[in-house]
């Protein structure tokens, strides 16, 4: 089995027969990356075949990047065609490829966003591109500092980037105050459910470091003293338990935030429960 690293004309690429669909707006991300920064990784093929063209195994959201930057041609890591014993194997290496990584947790992505953030405006001084109004988000004694970081960190990044990313000014800001978590903090809960859940993050981040260090340790204790950040507060401030809120209240709640459109196929999802409920009421 022969494998070589090289530049492949984009012309000779098929990427035919994929199992994940290119999604526009990842492609486009891609491409404002390409342009700035050039490629990280290598996609792979399979090649030369007849007429002397690549089979692509993965790499398919990098490879219409590339396209739509012009460039005539991509870095590969290319498999000579007998490098595989059939077809079943080739495409046993996309899905590996797809299936075995890790993507960030929440604390992973929030740490990561905001370094992110921190490096670009170690090298690029102030970030000041672009200035939307945040006076809906002010406050009396004037606008959250962290607000106001993340609008100017998402302003450098376009729409498609935003979109793709998840690096919208909403999700800056929260990975900017989920990032205020203590290092010692994070490594202890690196490794449990805590670190994936954004909504207890963003509860923890609220508190003191001295204040984090008793949740945390309730949480990780044997057996647990508390499952959430919420328990763990009551129990430290000798506040009565919090009643448990009924499934009905937990869906209200996800449904009130609902666009009306969505709300609407809600109804229309439930159109028996909600008729007979109207019959009830008569």
């Amino acid at each position: 089995m022969t494998t070589t690293a090289g530049s492949i004309s984009i012309a000779q690429i098929d990427a035919t027969d994929r199992l994940r669909k290119v999604l526009p707006a990842r492609a486009e991300a891609l491409a404002e990356d390409f342009d700035k920064r050039g490629l990280l990784t290598r996609i792979e093929v399979v090649g030369p075949l007849d007429g002397g063209t690549y089979r692509l195994i993965y790499g398919a959201h990098r490879l219409a990047a590339a396209k739509l930057v012009g460039w005539e041609s991509i870095p590969a890591v290319v498999h000579a065609p007998d490098a595989f014993a059939d077809a079943a194997q080739e495409r046993l290496r996309e899905i590996r490829e797809n299936l075995v990584r890790f993507e960030l947790n929440a604390l992973e992505r929030a740490v990561s966003v905001a370094s992110w953030r921190d490096i670009y405006e170690a090298a690029q001084g102030k970030v000041t591109r672009g200035r939307k109004k945040l006076s809906q988000d002010a406050t009396i004694s004037g606008i959250d500092p962290k607000l106001k970081a993340a609008q100017q960190f998402a302003d450098t990044f376009s729409e498609a980037a935003q979109g793709a990313l998840g690096l919208g000014k909403d999700a800056i800001y929260r990975a900017l105050k989920i990032a205020t978590i203590p290092h010692e903090i994070r490594d202890r809960i690196a490794d449990c459910a805590l670190a994936g859940n954004q909504s207890e993050l963003l509860k923890l981040a609220e508190q003191s470091a001295d204040r984090q260090s008793q949740i945390v340790g309730m949480i990780l204790a044997e057996p647990p003293l508390a499952a959430t950040v919420e328990e763990a507060i009551a129990v430290i401030d000798k506040l009565p338990p919090a009643p448990k809120r009924g499934a009905w209240e937990k869906v209200s709640d996800t449904f009130s935030r609902l666009p009306t459109a969505e709300q609407h196929r809600f109804f229309d999802a439930h159109s028996d429960a909600v008729e007979l409920w109207l019959t009830k009421r008569g």
